[in-house]
């Protein structure tokens, strides 16, 4: 590649060997500073605007954001809050946002869990794993908080699924008494 350099950059005598592998070294770093060196993007935040139908979407993908700003023992919790996050969308797409649940989930998604992620990202990462003030280090204050609104979106998803289940129960008991007893009076 040396060569194939020293034949595009054009004098072909020694200026040509000394440049060619200046070049090369010049663009080897550059790649690399653009790949590496520059820091990442600030985490986008959640748009306060989002309907009920479609956060649990975008939580995920909000998540999947962070994962590289997130310690590897956090990604085990990420992985059960997207399964979650993926359960739970097709039951919220009909959920009206004044239903009761559904203004406790979008506090959670749409303010707790960004305010834990955005915490843990400013503390300095070199105290990140450090414990701190005699207690839990940062990066496991994050995994216990993530583990805690894990549990609660599991909460949040059984208490709609409840909800629904109780209206199936009233159709077919209506069903049953509206059917049953016009059969028996059919005999």
């Amino acid at each position: 590649s040396v060569i194939a350099a020293g034949f595009l950059v054009g004098p072909r005598g020694v200026e040509g060997l000394i440049a060619a592998p200046l070049i090369l070294l010049l663009s080897y770093g550059s790649i690399l500073y653009w790949a590496f060196g520059r820091k990442p993007a600030p985490p986008q935040m959640l748009a306060k605007s989002t309907s009920i139908a479609q956060l649990p979407a975008q939580t995920d993908d909000w998540l999947d954001q962070q994962r590289r700003f997130l310690p590897f023992a956090a990604q085990t919790k990420l992985d059960s809050i997207a399964m979650r996050l993926e359960a739970l969308a097709p039951q919220v797409a009909a959920v009206s946002s004044d239903r009761p649940g559904a203004s406790e989930l979008k506090r959670l998604l749409g303010e707790e869990l960004p305010e834990l992620v955005r915490g843990y990202l400013k503390v300095p990462r070199a105290l990140q794993s450090q414990p701190l003030h005699g207690g839990l280090s940062p990066e496991k204050q994050l995994i216990e908080g993530l583990g805690t609104i894990d549990e609660q979106i599991g909460r949040l998803h059984e208490q709609l699924a409840a909800d629904d289940l109780r209206a199936l129960a009233t159709h077919q008991r209506y069903l049953d008494l509206k059917y049953k007893r016009d059969d028996d009076e059919l005999k």
